[in-house]
């Protein structure tokens, strides 16, 4: 009877929780069916039994999970906080979010919470690993109340590894070395575990008080002790010398190379001692040349031959030159590129090769949105960016989107899907000059860009060690900062740079003010309207686009057939159609048979959190005039 009344309460749930249908101003799933699939909100009963909570749970998606209605008011939304803090693939924010409401319900405190998460979730090293991140990250005022849990979570050789060593980072800002180390010496590998555990250690001071034990340990016999100590040794501030002689020698010994040029990079070039980088130089050489072929465009070899010229460009030019030509000629020119998380950047605003050689491109995405890259012919980059714009989001002949079919496109990757990796080989120009590269998504272009700068000799270009341009350099403004110079607003504006700043930030590429601009995402002409006259509320939209999605406007992530996902926004719907705006413009919405779509929604806006990031604050305030004025020159806010 016991097992037929609960089998009737699944039944039940899982009958009342059926999607039912919505207009398109809502949201899309298709986490089971082939088809699309219109749902609600998810309605969830939290009131029933602990199995039944977990089977509604269990059943959701994380897209699904973050649309529910959540609160910190009773427990029985405990389990749901729970499901979100724990689930894999979920962002740091929502863990916060659900760590912080799990200590109003439960009267503890974040880390507290934090550390029932990961004992809950220690199966899962993903979130495992991500809990432990926020762990470190608290408050050491907040730590020493968990002093004791702390100390049970490092010391239990049961527990994961990550964890173990989160909990070693916390106690170190908590501890004093010489009691830390005591402890993890009578515990079962927990040396190794505290070693690797300090670089996660926030304070630096803390860190470099454990210089003197962590760097005999890099001759350690055990394995793990030694890996975790190379990595360490160049966290270890204030002994950056000590450090850099003790890495060199692991290299000259030729057992741990990788793991230590890897080290070495991290250290501060100016603390190298001019006299050391030589030597190291020859030994790092020689060690390179051992790799076979097969392996020089893998990792381990790229680090080497990196900090082979890294080590080059602190010589003079008569030896660096030789040394340089020797690194490149044991394998292919490997060109490594980023991106910023929520930034809209590739990390690296210049890349070089050699005129008609051939160039491997390793592109890793690290964002939370799709990306590609796509090389241009000299001059093309605005051509290539607006064509791209006007594109279906179908896939060509060599499954990419948004790659217009132009000579002008040289080169170009898929579109990667966040955490995506991809390799793409070619030749550089033969023709040496600067060739801009982009992501060609619709919306990115115009922020989203650099150039590759193609020399006659990559190895002279290199070794006179010319200052290569940063990535962009970035303000993480937030609504605080800005908030005592919104009044600035009422007059003295600049609109010329207000009006250039709507176009080169990348609002032009999705909204429409006035004259300027396209429909992709929300009409701001009106803007000041709809929020009232509020500055600070257009200012907060613009700073956290994902906090107040409009139904209109949230992405979904949509398959058609075996094609490859795009994005787009719900329009219209009907019982068997769904209308859907692909990219900006009323040329981009287009009707699809529900059948043959799987639509996922999102939780992130197209807009990226960091659109203002680089700007100063005066041109913070001369966009926001613009928008406020609708793109008006006479507005009030222009005149002196």
């Amino acid at each position: 009877m016991k097992t037929n009344a609960v089998a009737t309460l699944l039944c039940l749930a899982v009958a009342s929780f059926t999607a039912r249908p919505m207009s398109a101003a809502e949201v899309y799933c298709a986490e089971t069916e082939p088809s699309a699939t219109v749902v609600e909100k998810p309605i969830l009963f939290l009131d029933k039994s602990p199995v039944i909570v977990k089977y509604q749970l269990g059943r959701l998606s994380n897209d699904q999970l973050l649309l529910t209605e959540r609160e910190a008011t009773h427990p029985k939304f405990i389990p749901l906080w729970e499901s979100i803090l724990g689930r894999p693939g979920m962002a740091a924010k929502f863990r916060i979010e659900a760590a912080e409401a799990l200590t109003k319900l439960n009267k503890t405190d974040v880390p507290t919470e934090l550390l029932a998460g990961i004992k809950r979730a220690a199966a899962s090293a993903p979130v495992v690993a991500d809990l432990s991140k926020l762990l470190v990250s608290q408050k050491p005022e907040d730590l020493k109340k968990c002093q004791p849990a702390l100390e049970a979570l490092a010391g239990d050789d049961a527990n994961p590894n990550a964890a173990r060593q989160a909990a070693f980072a916390a106690l170190a800002g908590i501890q004093t070395a010489d009691a830390l180390w005591a402890f993890a010496q009578n515990k079962p590998g927990a040396l190794a575990h505290l070693v690797a555990g300090l670089p996660s250690a926030p304070d630096g001071a803390k860190r470099a008080a454990f210089a003197n034990r962590v760097l005999p340990l890099l001759a350690s016999p055990d394995a793990a002790t030694r890996l975790a100590a190379i990595t360490a040794a160049a966290k270890l501030p204030s002994h950056e010398a000590t450090a850099f002689a003790a890495l060199a020698k692991v290299i000259t010994t030729g057992a741990e190379v990788p793991t230590a040029a890897r080290a070495l990079l991290t250290l501060p070039r100016d603390t190298w001692p001019d006299a050391a980088v030589k030597p190291l130089t020859v030994a790092l050489l020689e060690q390179a040349k051992k790799v076979p072929v097969s392996k020089r465009t893998e990792n381990d070899f790229l680090d080497m031959q990196q900090l082979g010229f890294q080590l080059a460009a602190k010589l003079p030019k008569d030896a660096a030159l030789p040394i340089r030509k020797s690194f490149s000629a044991l394998g292919v020119n490997v060109l490594r590129l980023g991106t910023l998380h929520e930034q809209m950047f590739f990390d690296k605003i210049q890349l070089v090769a050699e005129a008609g050689k051939p160039v491997e491109l390793v592109f890793h995405n690290s964002d939370a949105m799709q990306h590609n890259w796509v090389l241009v012919a000299a001059g093309a980059a605005d051509e290539i960016g607006a064509a791209a714009e006007k594109l279906p989001p179908q896939t060509d002949n060599q499954g990419r989107l948004y790659v217009p079919g132009s000579p002008k496109v040289l080169q170009a990757t898929k579109m990667l899907n966040p955490n995506d990796t991809i390799r793409l080989r070619f030749n550089a120009p033969s023709e040496p000059g600067e060739y801009s590269y982009l992501c060609t998504y619709p919306g990115h272009w115009q922020r989203m860009r650099g150039v590759l700068k193609v020399v006659n000799d990559l190895d002279e270009y290199l070794a006179q060690a010319p200052a290569e341009p940063a990535a962009p350099v970035i303000t993480e403004w937030k609504l605080a900062d800005l908030m005592a110079d919104l009044p600035k607003l009422a007059k003295g504006r600049d609109f010329t740079k207000g009006k250039a700043l709507f176009t080169t930030v990348g609002c032009a590429a999705c909204h429409k003010l006035g004259a300027d601009g396209v429909l992709w995402g929300p009409e701001l002409t009106g803007v000041a309207a709809k929020y009232k006259g509020d500055t600070q509320a257009v200012l907060a939209e613009i700073l956290e686009p994902s906090k107040n999605l409009e139904p209109r406007y949230r992405p979904l992530e949509v398959t058609l057939g075996n094609d490859e996902p795009f994005t787009a926004f719900a329009v219209t719907e009907d019982a068997d159609f769904l209308t859907l705006q692909t990219g900006p413009g009323e040329a981009m919405i287009k009707k699809f048979a529900k059948k043959d779509l799987k639509v996922k929604p999102q939780t992130n806006s197209i807009m990226p959190p960091g659109l203002l990031n680089l700007l100063n604050r005066e041109q913070i305030l001369d966009l926001l005039a613009f928008l406020q004025a609708g793109g008006d020159a006479k507005h009030a806010a222009f005149k002196k």
